[in-house]
């Protein structure tokens, strides 16, 4: 009988995961199709010259600590300046979407990660609540993109 009992909450356990991660991912990406679609299109491929590609760009940069606060950091402070992508060279600027609330930068980063990366990590909105006290310049959001790279061997 316990073990029945064991089996049947680790049941429970293991599809509440999955309902929350549809649940998550849903909201992501009805919020991406709102606030992100413009420059990165709902493929995630982006607009050459104008919006880098999500497709296949943050899977290792989320495993690292520092990617995590990287990524957090785009969404909170905006980013600015030449970053160089597998498909080429990108100059200017992403804006902040602090205006977004902390849960909704965690769906949005969440579903870029599962939906274009492959990617099982989930961004909590208590990290993005925690940069709100210290944004980043987005020049600096820029160079800690260049650490995070360096750090984990490139994209």
């Amino acid at each position: 009988m316990e073990r029945r009992l064991l089996l049947l909450a680790m049941a429970v356990a293991l599809c509440s995961t999955s309902i929350c991660a549809q649940t998550r991912d849903a909201a992501g990406a009805e919020l991406f199709g709102k606030h992100c679609v413009a420059c990165h299109q709902a493929d995630g491929e982006g607009i050459p010259g104008l919006a880098p590609p999500l497709v296949g760009a943050l899977k290792k940069v989320a495993e690292a600590d520092l990617g995590r606060t990287y990524i957090a950091h785009v969404l909170v402070s905006g980013m600015a300046g030449t970053i160089k992508t597998r498909v080429g060279k990108f100059i200017g600027a992403m804006p902040s979407q602090a205006a977004l609330s902390d849960h909704e930068l965690a769906a949005i980063a969440s579903y870029v990660l599962s939906a274009f990366n492959d990617s099982q990590v989930a961004l909590k909105a208590e990290g993005f609540a925690a940069l709100r006290g210290k944004p980043l310049p987005p020049g600096e959001v820029r160079k800690l993109r260049e650490q995070v790279l360096a750090q984990i061997g490139g994209q």
